[in-house]
């Protein structure tokens, strides 16, 4: 068991942080590990791998599998191109871009990847083409980011019926991309309940910020239509794994994200601006948000973004399994999320929420709908925040969160309550919660009183900004039209905490 630090060591490392921070100390460093991923210029490229930066237990067989190319279509083998394998020198990028090419001058077809790994650098898909990946072959990030021109191991743009499939992978190489980590990662409970700031800050000293050659995405998809991703696997990204900016008709299933958990900023799948869009029957391990759904100018193309679904996937995280949010300037609706495993349960701390809704832009989100959802270590279950940060500048007090059912949970392991809460301009309308069945982590309560709770209106929300609540099952305020039904919580034992904590909320109805 882990011995936990005492305040008043706790405010000494932090003064020297601080020291550090402003000489720029002998672990300059160190200063990655409190400031943003992207800022991050300097230091030296740390890529050894810990125990417990990967999940040990992801079920491979249960979404890969061996398959054959499209029979009866142009097919190309990479290595009929010049492609070589098992070369971490050669970069094989000319060679396996001339596949791509022949398929999609020919009309479009198959390129086949078998035979190894191959590294290389960026990548452009187009339309009509399948790039099969056979099952232990893949197409390996070059370690040098110039290398990496497109921002991206594998882009395409306004590309029509694309698909990946074939049951080997792309890496990212994503460690090779990163800083070193101020401390190692916790693989046991701790030895005693700490805050919730402090499980944050536990947290944040695991995480590998950005080197500075860091390249970017794994895969970037933008304003494609027709795409297809299926028995296929992206490992160790560097930053987002797959986005998806701006696409329509998007099926993705059988997909195993297999990510470093302590790079920072490696989203699973961003569905940025894009409709029409089905996840199924997937596996996301990652350091970041597993499944986030964003719209913004900046992402995508600023247009309603409706019609997605999540369904039957199992995501372990170190923040948000599934996120609306934060990027939130455009308005997003007509969302499912159901039959889903989301959890964080052999590194300490846990996830930060197993489900966030957040509109921070003024967007409006509206219509969704999630259900049956187990979880297990999430610090927090439910995550619903409307604020007024305005990245834009362009929407004071424009958002709104609208008819959202979150029903069948069951949740264990957490620290804090559910959370719904608005601003005095923007209140959260017409949650219901049915079906609840919440469960503490064990150990002695942490009581963490305070009088006033601020609203956090106008900055990035998370529910790690507030603490401890004097709540244990639900804290609400600034809501209008709130509904728990079968709604139950087991707390830690001798508790001080009340059950609910409502401030500012109109029309609430207990059944």
């Amino acid at each position: 068991m882990r011995k936990t630090l005492g305040k008043t060591a706790k405010r000494l490392i932090a003064a020297a942080v601080s020291i550090l921070l402003v000489t720029g100390g002998a672990a300059g460093w160190y200063f990655g590990v409190y400031t943003k991923d992207f800022k991050v210029t300097s230091g030296d490229v740390f890529s050894e791998v810990y125990e417990g930066d990967f999940y040990a237990g992801i079920p491979y067989d249960d979404y890969l599998s061996d398959g054959e190319p499209p029979a009866g279509v142009y097919t190309v083998d990479i290595r009929d191109c010049g492609a070589v394998p098992d070369r971490a020198d050669v970069n094989n990028r000319d060679a396996v871009q001339t596949a791509i090419d022949e398929v999609y001058t020919h009309g479009g077809g198959t390129v086949v990847v078998r035979g190894g790994s191959f590294t290389t650098g960026s990548l452009t898909l187009k339309s009509g083409v399948t790039l099969f990946i056979e099952r232990d072959s893949a197409l390996v990030a070059s370690q040098n980011g110039a290398d990496m021109d497109k921002g991206c191991l594998l882009y395409a743009e306004h590309a029509r019926d694309i698909v990946l499939t074939g049951g080997g992978k792309l890496c990212g190489e994503g460690n090779y991309y990163s800083l070193a980590p101020a401390e190692m990662p916790q693989t046991e409970p701790f030895a005693e309940t700490l805050g919730v700031w402090e499980l944050r800050q536990e947290y944040r000293r695991r995480v590998r910020f950005a080197h500075e050659s860091k390249y970017g995405n794994l895969v970037r998809l933008i304003e494609c239509e027709g795409v297809r991703i299926e028995n296929f696997m992206l490992e160790n990204s560097a930053a987002w794994t797959l986005e998806l900016n701006g696409c329509s008709g998007v099926q993705v299933r059988d997909l195993v994200i297999d990510n470093n958990r302590h790079v920072a900023n490696t989203d699973g799948i961003d569905v940025a601006g894009s409709s029409n869009v089905v996840i199924e029957h997937c596996f996301i391990s990652t350091g970041d948000d597993g499944i986030v759904l964003k719209n913004s100018e900046g992402l995508g193309t600023g247009d309603e973004m409706r019609d997605v679904t999540v369904r039957d996937c199992r995501v372990t995280s170190c923040t948000n399994a599934f996120k609306i949010g934060t990027e939130t300037s455009a308005d997003i609706s007509d969302v499912l999320v159901e039959n889903c495993a989301f959890f964080l349960n052999d590194i300490y701390p846990g996830g930060v929420s197993g489900i966030s809704i957040e509109s921070a832009d003024g967007a409006k989100v509206q219509n969704v709908t999630i259900r049956n959802i187990e979880m297990d270590g999430e610090t927090c279950p439910l995550f619903i925040s409307l604020n007024n940060r305005n990245r834009d500048g362009e929407k004071d007090n424009a958002g709104a969160i609208d008819s959202v059912t979150v029903e069948n949970i069951r949740a264990t392991g957490v620290e804090i309550p559910v959370i719904v809460t608005g601003t005095k301009k923007l209140t959260v309308q017409n949650v219901m919660l049915r079906n609840f069945t919440l469960e503490y982590a064990p150990g002695a309560d942490y009581y963490d009183y305070r009088p006033f709770v601020p609203a956090y209106e106008d900055t990035y929300p998370e529910c790690n900004r507030m603490r401890n609540l004097n709540a244990y099952g639900l804290f609400a305020r600034y809501a209008e039209n709130l509904t728990l039904e079968n709604f139950t919580v087991t707390p830690r034992e001798g508790t001080r905490r009340e059950e609910l904590l409502m401030k500012e909320v109109e029309n609430f109805v207990r059944v």
